[in-house]
């Protein structure tokens, strides 16, 4: 690398650290005021706490890698840009885009070890957060580790598992209810293919009951109107599933391949799979669509112009990616579509931002 990439990569780098630790701490201290009322109503020690906000910092700082990438590169070269530096490495005959390259080498860069640390350090940290949080805090019971579809509980009646629960749909798939006498000894099971709420209740499609006999043998018949209810709301079935953020790439990809196996669509759980692969890309997209305004910026308004465009952008950008991934679990648009929605779009007003900046 030249001496001047090795200026320009300094600056940037120098601006995203700083990007980020201002960025983390002021979400910790934002959530921590948030929630302070919430914890106070169950009193628990400071370090449980502590441990809370500390497993959360993982994962807050993965989010945070794009609009800090935005916001770096908006200080680090609209402040070469506001000292007449551009235009004399420009007049040196140092292209545009040759000034950009080793900042879009690094963004590409962090935009792998983003990949990465969401698939190695974030899904413990974020387990550990949610556990520390439910237990520790709250004092809830433990229900130990489950995969991202199904869930197990246990009711009035029995035991209770569900192959999956689509959340935007309020819809169960595969409902299976173990009812056991004391000593766990199996007296039934009664098995519903579909539940879906309506109307403040589960209405449940047709299911049946298998009464294990005295003999071994296993009768069958249909589930009468009535025999079964369910008493958990979808908020609270909602709150026992593990968050897509706990699990690796690979770890929700097996998920959807059972769920697809067992031929159930998951929308929501397939957006949030593409949505793994999308998210660090986008550190580098802001990048190309931060280079061009605030090398504009210092040429006409100045870092204040150049900011306050980089933040109109950076809302933009997140209100996009935040609709089509709403429309995605929804199933108005495909899951990867949604997913890639603002990378796409975003990396067309790139180009046409470098395109301009030549005029």
């Amino acid at each position: 690398m030249t001496i001047l990439g090795r200026y320009v990569a300094g600056r940037f780098l120098s601006a995203l650290g700083g990007a980020l630790a201002a960025g983390t701490s002021l979400y910790l201290i934002i959530d921590f005021f948030d929630r302070v009322r919430d914890f106070a109503r169950y009193d628990p020690e400071f370090s449980a706490i502590l441990s809370y906000f500390l497993y959360k910092i993982p994962g807050v700082i993965y989010q945070l890698y794009p609009a800090a990438s935005l916001l770096a590169v908006l200080l680090s070269i609209g402040i070469l840009s506001r000292n007449r530096e551009i235009m004399a490495i420009r007049a040196c005959g140092v292209s545009t885009w040759k000034l950009a390259t080793p900042v879009i080498v690094l963004a590409a860069f962090g935009s792998v070890l983003a990949f990465l640390w969401n698939e190695t350090v974030v899904p413990p940290a974020s387990a550990m957060s949610n556990y520390v949080n439910d237990v520790v805090i709250k004092n809830k019971p433990y229900r130990g580790i489950f995969n991202a579809s199904s869930l197990w509980f246990q009711s009035s009646d029995g035991f209770v598992n569900i192959d999956y629960y689509d959340a935007s749909q309020r819809t169960i798939y595969g409902l299976t209810l173990y009812d056991a006498d004391k000593s766990f000894h199996l007296n039934r099971m009664i098995e519903i293919p579909t539940l879906k709420w309506r109307d403040q209740g589960w209405e449940a499609a047709p299911g049946t009951v298998k009464t294990l006999e005295a003999d071994g043998l296993i009768s069958s018949r249909p589930l009468e109107q009535g025999e079964f209810s369910l008493a958990e709301a979808p908020e609270d079935l909602a709150a026992r599933r593990r968050k897509p953020s706990e699990f690796s790439f690979r770890q929700l990809k097996t998920q959807t391949d059972l769920l697809k196996a067992k031929g159930l669509g998951a929308d929501d759980l397939m957006v949030d799979l593409h949505n793994k692969l999308a998210w660090p890309v986008s550190g580098l997209i802001t990048v190309l669509v931060g280079f061009p305004l605030a090398v504009r910026g210092g040429r006409r308004g100045g870092m204040g112009y150049s900011l306050g465009t980089g933040m109109a952008v950076g809302f933009g950008y997140w209100v996009v990616a935040a609709l089509a991934l709403s429309a995605g679990r929804t199933g108005g648009l495909p899951a990867p579509l949604a997913a890639w929605s603002a990378n796409i779009l975003f990396s067309l007003l790139a180009a046409g931002l470098y395109t301009a900046s030549h005029d």
